[in-house]
């Protein structure tokens, strides 16, 4: 009985530890308690959020096995979930050569803005060390980072996952998507959180992220030790 109680012990811990990988661990003992997962929908003021994605990425698919794509992918993302609990920060999601981080959520900290920006001068600097299977050149990528408020939480019933909601989201997703290969775009939102920080910045300018819609952002370089 002592055998098969440390056994059940063991696979409850498996079972957690894959939980807790996907959901945070407070969400997951609200959800463990039946209480409906709309109810684990918080809302946070300020936070930070990341998201990055591969230049070039269809060529690349177009060139080489969707096995090498997944191969590829799956180096990468190893990489960064790493660099995720180095700088504290939540990994939210992929899609596809989406990368998406936060810092603020579910844990809030006034040093949002500073780990999502160290993180990000870090996924940076190591493209030096990851290669593209269709000719053997370094993987570029886009990095765009946006603050704000958002909602956090588990929707749905089915396969939930914890997400992030609001306008501040799509903001980020919108410095990435404009930004420069291997370079780190801001806000100005984030900028405000980081003027008296170490960090470099140099200013870009506005971008139209929407109709009628523009954010003044900046590019933020590297650490000034």
């Amino acid at each position: 009985l002592e055998e098969s109680m440390k056994m059940l012990d063991y696979e409850m811990k498996k079972t957690n530890d894959l939980l807790y990988r996907m959901i945070p661990k407070p969400v997951a003992k609200i959800l463990r308690k039946g209480v409906p997962s709309v109810n684990t929908c918080e809302v946070f003021p300020d936070v930070t959020i990341l998201f990055s994605d591969v230049v070039g990425f269809t060529r690349i698919c177009s060139l080489i096995t969707p096995m090498q794509v997944v191969s590829m992918l799956n180096t990468m993302y190893t990489l960064f979930d790493t660099l995720s609990e180095k700088h504290r920060v939540f990994k939210v999601e992929t899609i596809g050569d989406a990368y998406m981080v936060v810092a603020g959520v579910p844990e809030k900290t006034k040093f949002h803005a500073d780990n999502i920006c160290d993180m990000a001068l870090d996924m940076v600097r190591s493209m030096d060390h990851l290669k593209e299977p269709s000719t053997g050149n370094n993987i570029k990528i886009r990095v765009g980072v946006h603050s704000g408020m958002v909602v956090a939480g588990v929707v749905g019933h089915k396969m939930p996952r914890f997400g992030l909601y609001g306008d501040t989201v799509h903001s980020a997703s919108a410095m990435e998507s404009n930004g420069k290969e291997m370079h780190i775009q801001l806000s100005n939102a984030t900028y405000e959180h980081l003027i008296d920080s170490p960090f470099i910045f140099e200013r870009r300018g506005t971008i139209t992220i929407k109709v009628l819609c523009w954010i003044a952002c900046a590019l933020c370089n590297a650490l000034d030790h």
